[in-house]
């Protein structure tokens, strides 16, 4: 046994030194990810036994687990006056370490709450397979397709040596900033720049919402840090932080540069931290949280997880069942969970030196993080009972990175990205699974490279943005449009199906209800700004939604059973950016007067303005005007005169002619140049029904062409650029319809017409 220890122990240390310095060769490419995550399968399981030796609170010895293959041993885990004790039995044939059954209910707030168990914990596998995966296998003359090779060979510069060595600087001692928090304790980190203050000061105001302690704040830069300390925010700047100094850009945009070096300071912290016997749970600074997760993370099967990790899978039907369908889609490291285990140490020093050492212009962390998991393929880590899958507690894990590590990956509806959340809106039409406890906002389209616009607006949208000042609630006039005088009322049931021509019925429905609500949001917005208000927006819905993939049923493939309409967000239907700045009209999000930050006293403070039609209010509590059709901007004034300093007028409709501008030429134009940026909005629809009509072309089966990745050039033949160049019509049906089908796409979306070209509207037409 000694000699099999030292041997262990040997091969543990050639690995980790091979993941320390780097290898030649293959390596200089960011791989040779076998040499840094692997050794023998007899070798690593001897050491795993040496592990218990980590003294936290957290480490195998204190969670029952052990490893030895050559004499397997059973350990069952049983809970004697809150104490946890073994009982070991040898055994050749013993395959499993097993666990006392009976049944975990995770509804208490505390991370303690008591448990019992009856799933089996499996062995790794026999023997490992470990993948070839390196960076020469793609590039030159490779058999790969064009498009992989090109995207393989995109380079950017390595990390200078100075840099690279101050990320190996080992901490001296436990940093100030971080002895609040106990050995072997749970702690709530993000990270971030100054430019993303808003998100950092959101997520530390979710974490005070749900008394989340302790927390913590890595500072990116000195500005950052600052401002954590003048608002008694737990943090400090972070080792290697020198690598962002030089970034051409305030705002650090993903998929720059920076954001590549960004991840090699994040990995040098985790690695830090579970230095200390801290056990990180890590977010991104755009991530709220809505429940506290560490009775989700400290029973059941996760609490035997080295690491806990969300996904950007987006089939909540897949993930409820746990049959592993959602393996294949990244896991997402803006929310994770990771103990501070020897095993977890060994693979996180393989991934920040991926991180670091690579020249591939796309290995950030989480591309890094997801190939070292899937290295040596995914295997069962525990056996549940069938009628338990999936159920809180039962959760699978995996082995992962060439089995050196176990892996529980959190539910997608639970643990939501930014489409289960704000598109699918799982927590509404599935109240049975529990509210989320966390909603990281992926899947947006309405970033800038200064502020990330489409993030905050989401969040506004659903109440969860928490760091606005007094007066984006309290102060200002309003002015908005009923929500059914800017949607179309269709005929039969208002959601769509899922039978096979739905993808015709919704794409007609999404294009009609669009073409009111953008010439609606001009003319209020006009409105708005003539009578010196802010516009707040009606709420929305899509009937397809906005994917860079192929659709199915206007759904996005994985999500073919959401419903729709869903709420759109802003990012989904307008410019979002442009409406900061040059639009000149101030707005609130649509729902902002059902929020209770609003006072009372502005949303009782309502002035109903009908546009033609015969005025039906009976309820003399209701302040109206009427106003036919065909109006402009003097005429409205003069109309509400009297109701100057009422809170909010509310128009029941806006459409296309009843509007007629400002009554000045000059005015007209200055504003539709204005609107025009803001309303813009260019967006593809593709079909797979339609794709399938047309033959699938470009799909890389025999007789149908090489594999073309562009979604547009696969389904029309043509680059998207070439397509929007030459497109005749936006917002219609023209491409799906036809026969034969040339394009299985269809466009979107139709600008209004100006002011100047409206034909204004009476009370007879």
């Amino acid at each position: 046994a000694p000699r099999r220890r030292a041997m262990a122990l040997m091969a543990l240390a050639c690995a980790l030194a091979l993941t320390a310095t780097g290898a030649r060769g293959r390596r200089r490419q960011g791989w040779g990810l076998s040499s840094s995550m692997s050794m023998s399968m007899s070798a690593r399981d001897a050491a795993d036994s040496s592990y218990d030796d980590d003294g936290g609170a957290m480490g195998d010895d204190a969670l029952g687990l052990d490893y030895v293959h050559e004499s397997l041993v059973a350990r069952r885990v049983t809970r004697e006056g809150g104490v946890l004790a073994e009982e070991r039995e040898d055994g050749d044939d013993e395959r499993h370490s097993r666990v006392a059954s009976s049944s975990l209910s995770l509804s208490s707030s505390s991370s303690n709450t008591s448990w019992s168990e009856d799933f089996t914990m499996l062995d790794p596998p026999p023997a490992l397979v470990v993948s070839n995966m390196n960076g020469d296998d793609v590039h030159g003359s490779s058999t790969h397709p064009k498009w992989m090779r090109e995207m393989w060979s995109a380079q950017t510069q390595a990390l200078s040596a100075s840099a690279r060595l101050e990320l190996e600087t080992k901490l001296q001692g436990v940093p100030d900033a971080l002895k609040h928090v106990k050995t072997g304790e749970q702690l709530f980190v993000t990270f971030g720049t100054a430019s993303v203050k808003d998100f950092v000061f959101n997520w530390v105001e979710s974490t005070k919402k749900l008394k989340l302690e302790p927390i913590f704040v890595g500072a990116l830069d000195e500005e950052m840090f600052q401002l954590c300390r003048s608002r008694n925010i737990p943090s400090m700047l972070l080792t290697g932080r020198s690598v962002l100094d030089a970034r051409n850009a305030q705002f650090i945009a993903h998929g720059s540069e920076s954001f590549k070096k960004m991840g090699t300071v994040k990995t040098k912290f985790v690695e830090d931290l579970l230095d200390m016997g801290v056990a990180p749970i890590l977010s991104d600074a755009d991530v709220v949280w809505m429940r506290d997760p560490r009775p989700v993370f400290n029973n059941g099967t996760y609490k035997y997880a080295d690491i806990l990790i969300s996904t950007d899978c987006i089939d909540t039907e897949a993930d409820r069942n746990d049959t592993g369908a959602c393996n294949h889609v990244n896991f997402n490291t803006g929310i994770f969970h990771i103990r501070p285990t020897e095993r977890a140490k060994a693979f996180v020093a393989a991934w920040k030196n991926l991180v670091t050492t690579s020249t591939i212009a796309w290995m950030r962390d989480q591309p890094a993080f997801n190939i070292l998991t899937r290295d040596g393929g995914i295997h069962p880590a525990v056996d549940v009972p069938k009628h338990a899958r999936g159920l809180a507690g039962y959760r699978s894990l995996v082995y992962v990175a060439n089995a050196t590590i176990r892996m529980g990956v959190l539910p997608n509806y639970q643990f939501s990205n930014g489409h289960t959340y704000f598109v699918q809106e799982h927590q509404k039409y599935h109240v049975e699974d529990g509210d989320p406890y966390a909603v990281h906002t992926t899947y947006q389209y309405g970033d800038s490279s200064s502020y990330a616009y489409g993030k905050r607006e989401r969040l506004r949208q659903h109440g969860l943005w928490y760091v606005d000042p007094a007066s984006y609630w309290n102060d200002g006039k309003f002015l908005t449009v009923s929500a059914e005088g800017s949607q179309v009322q269709f005929d039969g049931d208002s959601a769509v199906g899922t039978d096979p021509d739905a993808y015709i019925t919704a794409i007609t429905r999404h294009f009609e209800e669009d073409k009111l609500r953008r010439v609606t949001i001009r003319n209020a917005l006009a409105l708005a700004k003539a009578l010196g208000r802010a516009l707040i927006l009606p709420e929305a819905r899509c009937y397809c939604d906005k994917i860079w993939n192929t659709l199915r049923g206007c759904r996005a493939l994985g999500a073919e059973t959401a419903h729709l309409p869903y709420a759109c967000p802003m990012d989904h239907i307008y410019n979002l950016p442009a409406w900061f700045g040059a639009l000149g009209v101030e707005f609130r999000h649509d729902g902002f007067l059902k929020d209770e930050r609003v006072p009372e006293t502005i949303r009782s403070d309502v002035v109903r303005v009908r546009v033609g039609g015969a005025d039906n209010d009976d309820n003399p509590a209701h302040r109206t005007v009427n106003l036919e059709p065909g109006f402009d901007a003097k005429t409205a004034a003069d109309a509400l005169s009297a109701y100057a300093d009422a809170a909010v007028i509310e128009f029941d409709r806006l459409d296309d002619g009843v509007f007629c501008g400002f009554g000045d030429p000059e005015a007209d134009a200055d504003f539709d140049s204005r609107a025009s940026r803001a309303l813009a909005s260019e967006q593809y629809f593709c079909f797979e029904e339609a794709y399938i009509k047309q033959g699938k072309p470009n799909n890389g089966e025999p007789g149908h062409g090489e594999y073309q990745p562009q979604v547009v050039e696969r389904h029309c033949g043509q680059p998207e650029s070439s397509m929007s160049a030459t497109l005749m019509t936006r917002g219609e049906v023209s491409h799906i319809t036809r026969e034969p089908i040339a394009c299985s796409c269809e466009w979107a979306y139709a600008s209004p017409r100006t002011l100047a070209q409206t034909t204004c509207r009476s009370s007879n037409n």
